[in-house]
């Protein structure tokens, strides 16, 4: 499988905050509690997503189709999953994952 999470080098993550390395704002910051990824100014219940150890969802209006599953080192679609849509973590945090997939930072 050739899709895996990868931070760029042009971020940071330190498990709590995910930011851009250098020019990072208020605005461009994501924090994770625990249990919600959210911006770090401007949270709202449609840019929050929510984590319970084994799936990432929008806090607002989750289905099928936009929840993702880990399972194992891998996190998919919970439906129509396949190989191109399914990728290895490695040893990223849920946040840099959340980053890559569902908030389309990089």
């Amino acid at each position: 499988m050739s899709n895996e999470i990868e931070l760029p080098r042009n971020w940071v993550c330190d498990g709590r905050e995910l930011k851009p390395k250098t020019g990072s704002v208020i605005s461009s910051t994501w924090i994770f509690d625990g249990k919600e990824i959210k911006p770090k100014t401007g949270a709202s219940i449609s840019n929050t997503w929510l984590w319970d150890g084994k799936e990432l969802k929008p806090k607002s209006g989750a289905s099928l189709t936009n929840t993702w599953v880990v399972d194992g080192q891998k996190i998919k679609p919970k439906s129509g999953a396949n190989l191109s849509n399914t990728f290895m973590m490695g040893r990223e945090s849920i946040l840099v994952v959340a980053g890559q997939l569902v908030l389309r930072l990089w």
